[in-house]
């Protein structure tokens, strides 16, 4: 029975420091990158942002539009982020990151990628009230070909108080 105990104590003892492990990790990177864009005045982009996607320069109806969650902070400028797009029936995984000029650059992949080309990167300047971003997308296709165009994105929420 002795034995018993202590290997249920040594199990829980393991278990809860594993807890409170990544619970310190979590807290850590959620300070760091609070610190990062408190130094740098950069506003917080965790949220939801509605994107319209062109092609080339065009500047009539977007050829695509969608939604960004900006999921949460991975460390300093660095965030992780996924894309719905209903038109397709997509939800894509990205990671980004934001510098202290407030250029976003984001890397995204279709959702079922090798088998679906869909793949490229993003490179926007977030406005000053943290409200608008705008740049350009560059990537494959799902006709195989390279190309881009602008991109435009404007906060629908924040799951986060404005600092």
């Amino acid at each position: 029975m002795n034995g018993l105990l202590v290997a249920l104590i040594a199990v829980a003892s393991s278990l809860g420091g594993v807890v409170v492990g990544v619970w310190v990790a979590l807290i850590w990177h959620n300070r760091r990158s609070a610190w990062y864009r408190h130094r740098h005045d950069i506003p917080d982009i965790v949220g939801k942002w509605r994107c319209e996607w062109f092609d080339g320069d065009a500047k009539t109806e977007p050829r695509v539009q969608d939604t960004l969650e900006i999921t949460g902070w991975t460390r300093e400028g660095e965030f992780t982020a996924r894309g719905h797009q209903p038109q397709h029936h997509l939800v894509y995984p990205l990671v980004g990151e934001i510098d202290p000029s407030r250029v976003v650059t984001l890397t995204y992949r279709a959702a079922r990628y090798p088998y679906e080309p869909n793949r490229g990167v993003v490179c926007m300047q977030l406005s000053r009230d943290g409200q608008r971003m705008e740049g350009q997308w560059f990537g494959r296709r799902y006709s195989g070909e390279l190309s881009g165009g602008r991109v435009t994105c404007d906060r629908m929420t924040s799951t986060t108080p404005a600092q």
